[in-house]
């Protein structure tokens, strides 16, 4: 495997990631490497088999946590007329 790697992100990519580090007052080498280690995290933690993927997944926008805490969310949003009724 060869261990060179020589990244040519485009210009626009290129100002976005600038740009933000000089919002939050880092290096934009911290921000690219922030973002490829939560990738990697992500890519980890969820193999995904694009043979098998779902294309309604990720459709609409919710918590990125939202599996985890799905009770907790649905016990938060109960209210008083929440659930059937006999009519």
């Amino acid at each position: 495997m060869d261990s060179t790697f020589n990244w040519k992100p485009k210009q626009n990519l290129l100002e976005k990631v600038i740009n933000l580090a000089s919002q939050r007052g880092q290096s934009p080498e911290s921000i690219v490497s922030e973002a490829v280690r939560l990738y990697l995290k992500t890519q980890l933690l969820e193999p995904v088999d694009n043979a098998l993927s779902d294309p309604l997944i990720g459709l609409f926008a919710a918590t990125p946590d939202l599996a985890i805490n799905s009770e907790d969310i649905l016990q938060q949003e109960i209210t008083e007329k929440s659930g059937w009724t006999w009519k």
